[in-house]
């Protein structure tokens, strides 16, 4: 049974901490016994952005796991394995309709899904810039719930705020922005609350009581029905932007009652998580 989303990103940064990231070639996953998206898809970006190897893990089942979640062997029908998004065509479509084909969701869930998909995989199309991205899925029988995460290499939510002169305290803040309906697409920059990535936060936190985490530059943010985390994270763990969900399989969802816009705010307390020195003996 996975734990929450940050928690399995909490893993990501905790073996990217034992690494010194600019100089080992190979990346030892041992030290993780659970594999989820949260934590597979950063991971599979930054060995691609900076060409770097997975080491086969000690543990045959993880290996095994890791392989059908790649799709380097046959997935199980739980497993959405990894996906390209086309960075030339937008094949956000033809994505969606794999991933509903694997997954089944029941028939309540599957307009409240389309939805989501669609207003992600725009959203990276339209601000992102990106020359890779990826989607990968896991159900989880125990939770009755699927993680979806996807994940572009672009300029991420804080470069484009820079690019388009947005000002925002940090980058847990520009991300808190975009949730709330900042945009750098319209001349105007503030699209309002209630559309787009706004709406797919509302559907999942309080529709389907389910959970958004979104990393992007040094900062990461995780929102649950009543609850917004947020933590600093070191430079360069995360190249671009990953958008993780948790969505719960047997919620009957009008969209529709979501897309009143709900303003979301940073905790107080940020927490900041630091890069351990990497000690050369």
């Amino acid at each position: 049974m996975s734990p929450a989303l940050m928690y399995n990103f909490n893993t990501y940064l905790r073996i990217m901490n034992q690494h010194d990231i600019y100089n080992d070639d190979i990346i030892n996953i041992d030290d993780c016994s659970f594999l989820t998206p949260t934590f597979v898809l950063p991971l599979v970006s930054f060995i691609y952005n900076y060409n770097k190897r997975i080491k086969e893990h000690k543990n045959p089942k993880v290996n095994d796991y890791l392989h059908k979640v790649l799709g380097i062997k046959k997935h199980t029908d739980t497993t959405f394995p990894f996906r390209w998004l086309d960075e030339t065509t937008d094949n956000s479509e033809e994505l969606t309709k794999e991933i509903l084909a694997i997954i089944d969701p029941v028939p309540e869930m599957e307009q409240s899904l389309k939805y989501i998909f669609h207003e992600i995989l725009t959203n990276v199309y339209d601000h992102s810039i990106f020359d890779n991205g990826y989607v990968i899925g896991q159900y989880w029988p125990k939770l009755n719930a699927t993680d979806y995460s996807f994940m572009d290499n672009g300029i991420s939510i804080p470069g484009s705020f820079k690019k388009a002169g947005i000002p925002f305290k940090n980058d847990c803040d520009a991300i808190i922005q975009a949730i709330n309906g900042m945009s750098t697409k319209d001349k105007d920059e503030f699209i309002g609350r209630g559309t787009g990535l706004n709406t797919v936060v509302n559907i999942v936190t309080q529709g389907a009581r389910g959970i958004v985490l979104i990393a992007s530059g040094n900062g990461v943010v995780e929102i649950t029905k009543n609850n917004v985390i947020a933590r600093k994270i070191p430079e360069d763990y995360i190249k671009g932007t990953l958008v993780s969900l948790r969505v719960k399989s047997n919620k009957n969802i009008n969209i529709y009652e979501h897309m009143i816009g709900r303003e979301y705010e940073l905790p107080k307390k940020i927490i900041r998580i630091k890069k351990k020195p990497i000690f050369v003996i």
